[in-house]
């Protein structure tokens, strides 16, 4: 094998080492990703012949002619909560109250879903493991399917919003809520159960000081996400703004709808400038 050497004499890293097979895997890596996005344009069979760039200007360009009166109840609404006002609210405390249910549910899971806290026996290995499938699940179905499918329980409105949304949230957070837990220092745990303290001793007094600036956190950051999808889950019926926002857009009403979506921005900008200060005075 051959070997390289700098202009100072020294040698060369392997990995900064060119060989022909190197080169040719890297060819290989390119050929192989630009045959994919060759692939799949073909099989997407995107038509831009229809693209009408003039039009679609003109109707962006209503986006900014707002309509105010979808903020008023003296107009079309009977109360202040059929406004885009009041149904921007309702909006948020969906999220919120959707994220309060999942942290409720997703708190005590954690704990079984925690390998160093449910190692020991079988038993509690084996409810490890489900619980972790459990949560892998509920993260891979996507909560607007969740919310499509609880619409024959409860009808269009903010019920299959709220439980479709905590659904999909009770996995999420409950997994990086268990992997916080397996990520503690586990001392302060050994020196606690060397006094015979029970398990749940332990969790009380080693493992909870150590998690609730990560479990704060990521709630946090969950409610954030959740207020920033809860306009989107209206599209299929799941209550709040966004079920306005799909009206006006189909009934070609652009002037409210462009009303409606910088409501959101302004919303979902704030939540996400307050989340970050929180995140960072808890770092």
């Amino acid at each position: 094998m051959a070997e390289y050497f700098t202009a100072r004499g020294l040698p060369v890293p392997p990995e900064l080492q060119r060989s022909p097979l190197t080169d040719w895997r890297r060819w290989g890596v390119l050929a192989l990703v630009m045959a994919t996005l060759y692939i799949g344009v073909q099989l997407l069979n995107i038509d831009l012949s229809r693209a009408n760039p003039s039009y679609a200007l003109g109707q962006m360009a209503r986006l900014l002619r707002w309509d105010f009166r979808i903020m008023s109840p003296q107009n079309e609404f009977e109360t202040f909560w059929d406004t885009a006002g009041g149904l921007m609210i309702v909006t948020i405390f969906l999220g919120i109250v959707a994220t309060a249910i999942s942290v409720a549910i997703a708190l005590p899971l954690a704990f079984l879903g925690a390998r160093n806290i449910m190692t020991g026996n079988p038993v509690t290995a084996a409810i490890y493991g489900v619980v972790r499938i459990v949560f892998n699940v509920i993260r891979s179905i996507d909560v607007l399917i969740v919310v499509i499918l609880l619409l024959p329980f409860f009808g269009l409105g903010s019920a299959p919003g709220v439980f479709g949304l905590a659904f999909h949230n009770i996995g999420v957070l409950g997994k990086l809520y268990s992997e916080a837990v397996e990520g503690i220092d586990p001392g302060p745990g050994e020196a606690v159960t060397a006094t015979g303290a029970s398990r749940i001793q332990v969790i009380w007094t080693a493992v909870l000081p150590q998690i609730i600036n990560p479990f704060i956190s990521f709630s946090i950051y969950r409610l954030d996400a959740n207020i920033r999808l809860a306009p989107i889950l209206g599209f299929v019926g799941g209550g709040g703004i966004g079920q306005m926002l799909f009206q006006t857009i189909q009934l070609l009403e652009y002037e409210k709808a462009g009303l409606i979506i910088f409501m959101i921005v302004v919303i979902v900008a704030s939540m996400d400038f307050f989340s970050a200060q929180v995140r960072k005075r808890l770092t």
